[in-house]
């Protein structure tokens, strides 16, 4: 499988025994950084910080490489990420090795334009919410013009990768963003507001973006958020 425009989809290893990193962010990850926030502009490219905490939280699937958002739930076991990045064959490791459960939960539908939904959750066998130090809250898609934060992990460096306070616009095709350039394995990486609600992962029907600057994710809906619930609580 080829990769798409944008930069983020998915990259297919070449032999079975392979396997890629799907990294793991928890919600505190300004609390974590190394380094203080840096407001950008637009355009601009992907910002590159580098933790000194969470560098070893990350998952392995056979696939390829994405970034996935731990949860607040009441099990501490649960993860949110792209459907094109996820299997029930997934291995987290976050500290030590999480094994994915096989039950899978999945929301992919096919719409008329494409996968309009582009979301699993995964729960993995133990509490990586404590290992990982918390999870997000998940909340229904923020108004055209609020400001959202993106930041996940690239293939190639492995390094907190992101853009802060940017402008989202909400449309057919979900939330969009146009001044932010998110790298290869960034796929499923959260979209939060300032008040640290989950409202979003890189993803939906375009696997991310069409192009190398405009970044996309499926809009969360009360029907969505009320799914996730029903799955972790």
């Amino acid at each position: 499988m080829s990769e798409r425009p944008g930069g983020r989809r998915l990259t297919m290893v070449a032999a079975a025994v392979a396997l890629a990193c799907l990294y793991v962010v928890p919600p505190s990850i300004h609390a974590l950084l190394a380094s203080p926030a840096t407001p950008v502009s637009t355009p601009v490219s992907a910002t590159t910080r580098t933790s000194r905490t969470v560098d070893d939280m990350h998952a392995w699937i056979l696939q390829g490489s994405c970034t996935a958002a731990v949860l607040d739930t009441p099990s501490g076991s649960w993860l949110l990420t792209a459907t094109h990045c996820a299997t029930p064959s997934s291995v987290v490791a976050a500290g030590r090795t999480w094994t994915v459960l096989d039950n899978v939960s999945t929301r992919w539908h096919l719409g008329a334009d494409g996968d309009t939904l582009d979301l699993s959750l995964l729960r993995v066998d133990g509490n990586i919410e404590a290992a990982v130090g918390g999870g997000f809250t998940v909340g229904t898609a923020p108004a055209t013009g609020e400001m959202v934060s993106i930041w996940g992990y690239p293939t190639e460096t492995g390094e907190l990768t992101g853009c802060d306070d940017l402008p989202v616009t909400v449309g057919p095709a979900g939330l969009v963003v146009d001044a932010c350039e998110l790298p290869n394995g960034t796929s499923g990486s959260p979209w939060y507001t300032p008040d640290g609600v989950l409202h979003g992962v890189v993803g939906g029907p375009n696997e991310g973006g069409t192009s190398d600057w405009d970044t996309e994710s499926t809009a969360f809906t009360d029907e969505t958020v009320a799914w996730i619930h029903r799955v972790v609580d």
